[in-house]
């Protein structure tokens, strides 16, 4: 046990102006009254400390048993002399103090009476001065070592068997505790002198402001413990946005510290952690009411915490004894807090691993109870299915029948395109036959009476003997004058050739129906577009006629193409046939004339294109939309059956083709036919 201050006469000055070491005795002092002195932070403090002459000639110390003074200086008065022994503090290297002890020790020279103290602090200066012996010092040092030795261990084994639980159960509540338990161990370090000694040496500036960064931490640590474990987001969110406040000022609090403003900070930081640990208890309550268990655990262990703060802070303003016991009144508080809120943390796991089971024996009732459910629910929807499957048996067989008479409606309705097609062939190739056919007839009649009068005159000079007369070969000569023998081989002749023209023209159409009436080959040939399309104005010729002009601009350099030649020709044969429509259909004005324009080109060397122009009445954007729908006609009635551009749309896409429309209403039209050079997988 320490002597009692009783034995040391103690005065005290508050400055906030340094004096010169001269000046000391000369300080106005007030006497303390009770055992300690307590300042507030951001003062020069100057203490006079007197011993008895009996003190001054033993083996005495004087012990400071307060680690937050960031300097102290300590003075003595020889003979009237004032000396500066040494000086300390938080803002010097640790190694610079004369003891190693993580509180201030001081030496007394034999004969000296009168000691001097000049110290400042950002923080709170509590001034426990005591003169002791040296041997009484050096158990009470070593005593204090050893009791914070073992809260260190205490907070070590809670530390590492929390993070082993963490590892285990992934629970981010063993996380946010093993933080707490990291910063408070550290905030219980700072305060005792213990970071000074250990950590930061040799490193004044952190010495100075970790007790308040520290503090700050802790307070941060604990506000997401705290949430966390009394799972304050779904159970009291208030409170939760009331203490992450305290997280936002302990930042703000970081940041002062940081800017210059300690003094300032400290005091921010306490009142925050007093405010956030009125908040925590208030809602911990509220929990606990609840029927929440972890908020009792909670309050006890935090109500054990708080009560050791407040022993703590007794003793300072000297309301209870300042001594060893009541100095570490927050070392065992804080140790029986973090046994207790890891049994609490323990009971949680038993708690969720109940409630899970729990759970799990529900989901597993319910589960047994929806198999039930589901197994009547199959033997119904089974009844269900096997009566839909009949009735769906019925449908299909009634939608087979509807459809093999669409398929066989879908066949005539082609059929019937192509009997109108070849209807309008007919009629073309008739016209254009009857022409030259009329010809020849009309050319036969005069060419025999015209070879009859060859015969006549012929026989005359047949019947003529060897030897006739002069008068016979007369007779003879007057009759092939009578006949205009020169005339008749001229007309005989003109004859000739016209009946010659007719047949040339009948051949020429024979020709080009030929080459069109491959209406239902279906196999690939080399065929040449431009031929085709001349076949095909063949058998159109009797509806263009003089009526309708024709251009044809064809690629000299168009190479024949794989493809079905009857079909594409039959493609041609629809889009011209309507070309020829919009033309007759429109009222052109002076100057212009109806006109085809057919024209190929080689695209590159993979495809071609054949463009189909007319300048007829165009069509609408409407009516471009609906073209190759099955029919759909803008003709009047009988004039089309609406299937031949979805004819030509298949045969293009048959061939891998595709088809550009371009159209102007009032202006015309054009088709563009893009068609490959190759078919593939026809050839190998």
């Amino acid at each position: 046990m320490l002597p009692s201050l009783a034995q040391v006469d103690i005065a005290v000055f508050t400055d906030e102006q340094e004096h010169q070491a001269q000046e000391l005795p000369n300080l106005d002092y007030e006497p303390v009254v009770g055992g300690v002195a307590n300042f507030d932070n951001g003062n020069t403090v100057y203490v006079r400390l007197r011993v008895s002459e009996d003190l001054a000639q033993q083996d005495q110390m004087i012990f400071l048993s307060y680690a937050l003074i960031d300097t102290i200086r300590f003075f003595q008065n020889e003979s009237g002399n004032i000396v500066k022994i040494t000086e300390a503090g938080q803002a010097f290297d640790f190694a610079e103090r004369a003891y190693e002890a993580s509180d201030f020790v001081f030496p007394i020279s034999e004969g000296i009476q009168e000691y001097y103290f000049q110290i400042h602090s950002n923080k709170p200066v509590v001034l426990p001065f005591q003169v002791v012996q040296r041997e009484d010092l050096s158990a009470t040092l070593s005593n204090n070592d050893f009791f914070f030795g073992i809260y260190v261990g205490i907070i070590l084994v809670m530390f590492l068997y929390n993070l082993v639980i963490y590892f285990l159960t992934r629970d981010r509540s063993y996380l946010f505790y093993i933080l707490y338990l990291l910063t408070l161990g550290l905030a219980q370090a700072a305060l005792f002198g213990y970071t000074d000694r250990f950590l930061f040496a040799s490193a004044p500036y952190f010495n100075k402001i970790f007790a308040v960064l520290s503090g700050a931490l802790v307070g941060i640590a604990s506000v997401f413990f705290i949430s966390n474990f009394l799972r304050l987001k779904t159970k009291a969110p208030l409170f939760r946005r009331l203490l992450l406040g305290v997280v936002a000022l302990d930042i703000i609090g970081i940041i002062l510290l940081f800017s210059g403003f300690e003094a300032f900070s400290y005091k921010m930081v306490n009142m925050v952690a007093l405010g956030g640990s009125i908040v925590a208890i208030i809602a911990a309550v509220k929990l606990a009411q609840s029927g929440y268990k972890p908020a009792n655990f909670f309050l006890l262990a935090w109500s054990v915490f708080l009560v050791s703060v407040v022993i703590f802070a007794l003793k300072d303003f000297d309301i209870i004894p300042y001594n060893p016991l009541f100095r570490r009144s927050m070392l065992f508080g804080s140790s029986v807090e973090v046994v207790l809120l890891s049994v609490a943390l323990a009971d949680r796991i038993n708690q969720l691993r109940r409630e899970k089971e729990y759970s799990q024996a529900r989901a597993l009732e319910m589960a047994r109870e929806n198999e039930r459910i589901i197994k009547e629910q199959n033997i119904e929807l089974e009844k269900r299915v096997e009566a839909r499957t009949m009735e769906l048996q019925e449908a299909n067989e009634e939608l087979q029948v509807t459809l093999d008479n669409l398929k066989e409606t879908q066949t005539q309705l082609v059929d019937a395109e192509k009997m109108a097609s070849l209807g309008q062939l007919t009629a073309g190739i008739a016209h254009e036959i009857n022409n030259p056919i009329n010809f020849i007839t009309s050319n036969i009649k005069p060419l025999k009476l015209d070879l009859s009068e060859v015969y006549t005159i012929v026989d005359t000079f047949a019947q003529l003997p060897v030897d006739c007369k002069p008068e016979e070969l007369e007779e003879a000569k007057a009759t092939l004058q009578e006949y205009d023998y020169d005339f008749l081989k001229e007309e005989i002749e003109s004859l000739v050739s016209g009946i010659s023209d007719g047949a040339v023209r009948t051949s020429e159409i024979v020709l080009g129906l030929r080459n069109f009436s491959r209406l239902d080959e279906d196999v690939v040939k080399n065929a040449n577009l431009n031929e085709g399309l001349d076949s095909t104005m063949i058998l159109l010729r009797n509806k263009t006629k003089d009526l309708i002009a024709v251009e044809r601009d064809y690629d000299e350099n168009l190479m024949d193409i794989e493809c079905f030649p009857g079909k594409l020709n039959q493609a041609f044969m629809n889009i011209l046939n309507n070309g020829v429509y919009a033309c007759n259909a429109k009222n052109y004005q002076e100057g212009e004339e109806p006109m085809l324009t057919l024209r190929t080109r080689v695209v590159d060397a993979e495809t071609v294109a054949v463009h189909l122009i007319d300048n007829g009445i165009g069509m609408t954007e409407e009516t471009k939309k609906k073209l190759y729908e099955p029919f759909f006609t803008t003709k009047d009635v009988g004039e089309g059956t609406g299937l031949g551009m979805s004819i030509v749309f298949k045969i293009i896409d048959k061939h891998g083709g595709r088809i550009e429309v371009n159209s102007e209403l009032g202006k015309g039209t054009e088709f563009i036919l893009f068609l490959p050079v190759r078919q593939p997988n026809e050839f190998a």
